[in-house]
């Protein structure tokens, strides 16, 4: 083969392999603007999602914090009524007064105190400046209350909320023939009317203990 024939074949496999270069150039090329708008391409459907869900991601959480905050004081009356339910029965009568302790802390309570329908006390527990003028307020309470319902069987529950913001609860209830008071003070203002009432099995129990 003389050297012309030789460069021209020689030339004729360079082109043949620049084309080949030039054109896989082109295709990778094309393949990068076809990557690059389907990256693009989801990256808007991403952020379309984001704005579209933000909203309600945001509704969700507020909608459960609603919810948290509504349910909340059930909440905490259930627990309370649980704790009030497994207060300790005393072995005797005189234990009276740690019982209404346990019941104080139960159930987060200022004072308690447990006095009879001629307004004397029976047993105390807590914070009380005067448990004595307590006992004869509350007979007086409970007895207008006992007139107050008397038509329809008489009263169960009376719920005082004072000017200072709390709340005192009279539970009236009957033990072997007398009638008591178990009347307790909070700083909840929402406390109910049967708050008291998972304790008061283990005050008839120990009401009836020996002394």
């Amino acid at each position: 083969m003389n050297i012309p024939a030789l460069l021209i074949g020689l030339g004729a496999a360079l082109l043949l392999l620049l084309a080949g270069y030039l054109a896989g150039l082109r295709r990778g090329l094309r393949e990068r603007t076809r990557l690059r708008g389907v990256a693009e391409q989801q990256a808007a459907i991403l952020q379309h999602w984001k704005q579209h869900n933000a909203g309600a991601l945001d509704d969700d959480r507020t909608l459960k914090s609603t919810i948290e905050q509504v349910l909340a004081p059930l909440v905490e009356r259930e627990r309370q009524s649980v704790d009030l339910a497994r207060v300790g029965s005393p072995g005797q009568r005189r234990d009276l007064s740690l019982l209404l302790e346990q019941v104080a802390r139960a159930g987060g309570f200022g004072s308690v105190l447990l006095s009879n329908e001629d307004g004397l006390v029976v047993a105390s527990a807590g914070t009380a400046p005067d448990f004595d003028g307590m006992a004869a307020a509350t007979a007086r309470l409970t007895g207008a209350a006992d007139q107050f319902a008397a038509r329809r069987g008489g009263a169960l529950a009376v719920v005082i909320r004072d000017a200072a913001d709390s709340a005192t609860l009279c539970r009236l209830f009957t033990a072997h023939g007398q009638k008591m008071a178990l009347t307790a003070t909070s700083n909840d203002t929402r406390l109910a009317a049967v708050a008291l009432d998972p304790a008061l099995a283990k005050i008839e129990t120990a009401l009836a203990a020996p002394v």
